[in-house]
């Protein structure tokens, strides 16, 4: 479908493109399209938005996202670290389970009311990201920087202090109480 090697400020409906390759999108954005098992290789987006699309199982490759966000969007089954820097992403409302982000930069990332299930993060520098609202159950987390991170009104995290770095990072109550799992202890 995608006819040209570069759009400005598009929009992009219901659109079910499975090899999407050597595209640069600036400013677009893309709405309901079915990007399941999509392969994306040496695309640029820059500023676009995805609103209820389904990413699913799709493969990125030498791909660049920079000021990206995805709301209300399905994205199960893909691993980002194939991509190129910068990586700028948010999530809003999005369904991000069973991901892969390792060794990605993901400073001030913005992970906003999303189910991050069963998801990896390994070494990646997650300095100041934001987890607002965020179930994280089955999530790991693993050679990190979290420093200052926000998990306040996130639910469902296991974060082991021993292998992240959680220097002024912020959780609340009920959930920090997690972090006493890790421990060999009994506790009535």
């Amino acid at each position: 479908m995608f006819k040209n090697n570069d759009y400005w400020e598009e929009e992009f409906v219901e659109y079910k493109d499975k090899v999407i390759d050597s595209i640069y999108f600036d400013n677009c954005t893309f709405v309901k399209c079915d990007f399941v098992k999509s392969v994306f290789y040496d695309c640029k987006f820059s500023e676009c938005t995805f609103i209820n699309c389904d990413l699913s199982l799709s493969t990125l490759k030498s791909c660049t996202l920079n000021d990206v966000t995805f709301i209300s969007s399905k994205i199960l089954g893909v691993s980002w670290s194939n991509c190129q820097e910068p990586f700028d992403v948010k999530f809003d409302k999005c369904n991000i389970s069973q991901n892969s982000f390792h060794l990605l930069d993901l400073r001030k990332m913005k992970f906003l009311n999303s189910q991050i299930l069963d998801t990896g993060f390994e070494e990646c520098n997650l300095e100041q990201s934001l987890f607002d609202k965020c179930n994280l159950e089955h999530t790991v987390f693993t050679n990190n920087n979290l420093k200052k991170a926000n998990f306040e009104s996130s639910k469902n995290y296991l974060i082991d202090p021993k292998y992240n770095d959680l220097k002024d990072a912020k959780f609340s109550l009920p959930e920090a109480l997690s972090f006493l799992s890790l421990f060999p202890i009994k506790i009535k």
